[in-house]
């Protein structure tokens, strides 16, 4: 106790002393409301019915995972990819285990018709083979163009013996 309340007994001087630690505590309450408020605020959580709406930042593209949006997909990448001069068809094959005859069968395409094979090597997916499909369509129709139409017959003919091989 200090001189001051020499006169007062303990119980009083306890009283004043919690008195000011309820001073301090209300107004620290009240400075963390305030903030909360702030807060609220300045992210938004709380509007004024008259606030007009915050436009849209981005989209959400509702076309992954459709096989014929992915197919457009393919014929986009293929159109690109013509416009770069390259004729390529796309599989999901395996190359020949002999590598020699896979080179040679290679050389053969590109010095007949300029063509070359792109080895996809992931597993194939419905969307994979959607995208290859679309991609594929386009570079045959330019095939044709270029080559005729016996170009196009003996390369599906290829394709089909190039079907992917099911996992053993």
């Amino acid at each position: 106790m200090t001189e001051l309340d020499s006169d007062r007994t303990p119980a009083v001087a306890t009283w004043r002393r919690s008195r000011r630690i309820h001073f301090v505590a209300a107004l620290v309450s009240l400075l963390a409301a305030g903030c909360v408020v702030w807060l609220f605020d300045t992210f938004g959580i709380v509007r004024a019915s008259d606030a007009v709406e915050r436009q849209l930042i981005a989209s959400v593209d509702l076309r992954i995972g459709d096989p014929e949006a992915v197919g457009q997909q393919g014929e986009a990448r293929a159109k690109a990819d013509l416009k770069d001069g390259l004729l390529q068809l796309q599989t999901f094959a395996k190359p020949l285990a002999d590598a020699a005859a896979e080179s040679t069968r290679a050389q053969r395409l590109k010095d007949r018709w300029g063509l070359s094979w792109v080895y996809k090597k992931t597993t194939p997916t419905p969307l994979g083979e959607a995208f290859v499909s679309g991609y594929n369509r386009i570079m045959l129709a330019e095939i044709e163009r270029r080559h005729g139409k016996a170009a196009v017959e003996e390369l599906q003919r290829d394709a089909r013996a190039k079907r992917p091989e099911t996992a053993s």
